[in-house]
This record gives C-alpha cells, structure tokens and sequence, in this order.
C-alpha cells in the first residue's frame, strides 16, 4: 500500500482504533472512498474512522458515520475486527452492522484530513470485483461479504 506522507504523518507510528458501519439497503451496501491510501487515490471501505479519547466505540461509529454520509444511524452487533498492520501504520478495526431510518446517504467530511471523494452503494459483486489495492485486504479473497459476515456470528 503507497500511504501519502500526510496520512503516515497523521496516523503513522501509533495503533490506532477504527470503527466500521455495515449499512446494507435493498442488497447494496454504502461505502466511502477514501483518497491518498494509494497512487490512484481509490480506496473503498465502509463509513467509519477513529475513536476520539474518552468516547466510546458506538459513539465514535455514530459520530463519523454522520460526518462522512449525514445519516443517524444505530449501531447493531459486532461483526469482525481486522488488524492493519503496514509500517508504520497499524490499526485495529471493529466492523459493525448499522441500521438507519434513512438511507439518503450525502458526502460528508473527514475532520482529520481531508481524504473522502464519494459515497456510493454498491451491490457485493461490484465491491468484490474491485481491485485488491482498492479496499481493504480483509476482502481481497473472498467470494461474499456474508463470508466476513458469517464467519464471526453467533
């Protein structure tokens, strides 16, 4: 992954916690893309980012899924956690399932650093056709979400 100088500067030799939302709605799922995490600048993960001090994780979920898509969401069960770990970057990150009363997603904003460009909803064979720089590599291999999805319930 070529990493910008900005986000190793911002987010770079220190773990950081990330919160993820599912949203899925009439078989397609809302993802955001996210700039200067590789040369193409195309990066698509689920609405989310990180947990402030003293803020707890389903406020931290609540409060970045409406900067990025201006929906109030509720926040359902844990899904999976993921671990990045490409120095000298290193996240864990906790992907939840989220609900929504409304699903008029609108491009929101990144406080930190300016790094979002699109929201879009795409049905799981078009994410899963993306290129493997092009989302996050827990999904590199898969050939269904629900087998993210299903490996981790209960």
């Amino acid at each position: 992954m070529a990493y910008s100088e900005e986000i190793k500067a911002v987010y770079g030799n220190k773990i950081r916690i990330r919160v993820c939302g599912i949203l899925e709605n009439k078989g397609k799922y809302l993802f955001a893309n996210h700039q200067k995490l590789n040369t193409e600048n195309i990066f698509w993960n689920f609405p989310g980012g990180g947990v402030e001090d003293n803020e707890t994780i389903t406020d931290a979920l609540k409060r970045e899924f409406k900067e990025e898509t201006q929906l109030d969401i509720s926040v359902g069960r844990l899904c999976f956690v993921n671990q990045v770990l490409v120095p000298p970057l290193h996240a864990i990150e906790l992907y939840f399932i989220v609900n929504a009363a409304s699903f008029d997603a609108k491009m929101g904003f990144d406080p930190e650093l300016d790094i979002l460009s699109e929201l879009k909803w795409m049905g799981e064979s078009e994410f899963l056709e993306l290129p493997s720089n092009h989302k996050p590599m827990v999904f590199s291999n898969i050939k269904s979400v629900n087998d993210v999805l299903s490996r981790f319930q209960s």
